[in-house]
Parts: C-alpha cells; sequence; structure tokens
C-alpha cells in the first residue's frame, strides 16, 4: 500500500506543482479548470493514511533529529525549503487578497469576509484575487503531497542482516 500512496502522493505533487506555476504566471486556473479543487480532497487520500503509518515508524512527536535519520538529507532539505516557502506563500497570498474571497453574486465581482463585503471588483481584479487564491491553497498542497510522497517512497527502510 506504500507504493499505492506514494504514487498518488507523487501525481497529486505534480498537479500541484503545475497549478501552482500557472497560477503564479497569473492565470485565473479556476476558469480553466474548476476541478483543480479535487487537489484538496486528494491531501486527504493520502495524508491520513500518512499520519496514522508515520505514528507507527516515526512517533507521535518526532524531533527533526529523528526524521532525519529517516530520509536522505536532500529530502529533509526540500522538506524544510517548501515547509518555509509554503508559509512566505501563505502570507503573500492573504496580503494580496486582503484577507477576503473573490465571489460573484447577482452579477457583481466581489471580494468578501466571511459574507462581509469588502468591496466591488473589475473583471481583472477578480481573475487576479481568484489566481491568488489558487496559488495560496496549492502552496498548501505542495507540501502536504510532498511529504506524504517523501514518506511513502523515499523513507529509508530499514534492512535485515542476510
Amino acid at each position: 500500500m506504500h507504493l499505492v500512496f506514494g504514487l498518488v502522493a507523487l501525481i497529486g505533487l505534480v498537479i500541484s506543482v503545475v497549478v501552482h506555476l500557472l497560477a503564479v504566471s497569473g492565470m485565473d486556473v479556476l476558469a480553466r479548470f474548476p476541478y483543480v479543487w479535487l487537489l484538496h480532497i486528494g491531501i486527504f487520500v493520502v495524508f491520513i493514511p500518512y499520519a496514522f503509518s508515520s505514528r507507527k515508524t516515526l512517533g507521535s512527536r518526532p524531533t527533526l533529529a529523528q526524521i532525519r535519520t529517516q530520509f536522505p538529507d536532500w529530502v529533509v532539505a526540500v522538506g524544510l525549503c517548501l515547509l518555509a516557502y509554503t508559509i512566505a506563500n501563505f502570507f503573500l497570498f492573504m496580503h494580496a487578497v486582503s484577507f477576503g474571497s473573490p465571489e460573484i453574486h447577482e452579477g457583481k465581482f466581489l471580494l468578501l469576509d466571511h459574507g462581509k463585503l469588502i468591496r466591488e471588483l473589475t473583471a481583472d481584479e477578480f481573475a487576479s484575487l481568484r489566481s491568488h487564491q489558487v496559488r495560496g491553497f496549492s502552496g498548501h498542497w505542495m507540501f502536504f503531497y510532498f511529504v506524504a510522497f517523501a514518506y511513502f517512497l523515499l523513507r529509508k527502510r530499514e534492512t535485515s542482516p542476510s
């Protein structure tokens, strides 16, 4: 099952990276690929099994030192860089969307915060904010898919002496 979850996580990671790059380039990914939100659901398909399995192999609160013994150095380095990028990307996303969500109501483009109107948007602003929205989420998708992929496919396995 590790192979299956690892491959699903790898596919999710690759698609998330592509979606993220498209969003960073300014494309309104949702307009062209409305099913992109399925990547959000896909995280749970691989991350829940990772969470249960990793508790057995890594413990409930592994230290960075314990994690480093389980993975090649480059995997730990990529994971830490991706975590730092995810955090920075989140703050850039929140700043870009003014802590609101672009939505269409009665044919108007609006920026809302939990149903409260922040301001009306132009069509271009709406598309730009949606690309920022996807960028924010895809940054997280990349990290979570990477963690599951690394755990299921790149973790060092104990070898029994022959």
